[in-house]
């Protein structure tokens, strides 16, 4: 890429939005000081040359890369994408992320830029699913507590079968899972943050034992709890 772009000061000043780019095999070669910081990480220096793999769960990882790869293949931007990732100190939030394709000077993809900024409730009243704000509100504040399906769905004036099909729309999952993804976001936080034992972190973010915790980050990130922290302290993060 040679020198530092010009363009990329502009993503320095818009609130909320992680900039990032990425070569064709998927390693960062920029990113702006809120993507970097979001990360755990000090300086672009520091990320410059890492892949996704080396930053997030096996899972995650593996899901970015098969969006760039798609968005590298088809040359189409894929726009407003609505996804968890784990985050450092975010990881109660949900993210919407934009990408496209990068074309060198002969016009061949050399690798995928794009942004992640917030997912927020005015969105989903834009997408028409006004009625999921209270319920994802509740989710949110109240995750570490046992939820009940038919009382979310009176918060928002729909059946149970209903419910699901917003969180469908809004989310590409059902109510449940969005309800266990958010714990494992939550308690990813915990892990990196803190000294707490991982069977006081299940029950404190709406697990029964430390073996359901245990199957269910795993199957949202492809690692296990013990795993996750042990290689963010191995990398510095």
């Amino acid at each position: 890429m040679g020198g530092r772009q010009q363009f990329q000061g502009l993503f320095e000043h818009l609130p909320g939005v992680c900039f990032f780019v990425k070569d064709a095999e998927g390693r960062f070669m920029a990113a702006n000081a809120l993507c970097l910081k979001r990360m755990g990480f000090r300086s672009e220096a520091e990320v410059i040359g890492k892949t996704d793999a080396e930053v997030h769960p096996e899972r995650v990882a593996r899901e970015i890369r098969e969006d760039d790869l798609r968005v590298m293949k088809s040359r189409e931007p894929l726009v407003d994408r609505v996804e968890a990732l784990f985050i450092r100190s975010q990881a109660k939030d949900w993210y919407v992320t934009t990408k496209l394709p990068i074309l060198d000077t002969q016009g061949e993809v050399i690798g995928v830029m794009g942004f992640v900024r917030p997912f927020h409730g005015g969105e989903m009243r834009q997408a028409g699913l006004a009625r999921l704000e209270p319920v994802v509100a509740c989710i949110q504040k109240q995750h570490g507590r046992k939820i009940d399906i038919p009382r979310l769905a009176k918060l928002a004036h729909v059946s149970s079968r209903q419910l699901h099909r917003l969180f469908q729309a809004a989310f590409g999952m059902s109510t449940q899972v969005f309800i266990v993804r958010t714990r494992v976001q939550a308690a990813s936080d915990e892990l990196l943050l803190t000294e707490l034992p991982i069977s006081e972190i299940a029950l404190k973010h709406g697990f029964c034992d430390q073996s359901a915790f245990s199957r269910a980050f795993s199957e949202h990130t492809g690692e296990t709890p013990l795993q996750f922290r042990r290689r963010h302290r191995r990398s510095g993060q």
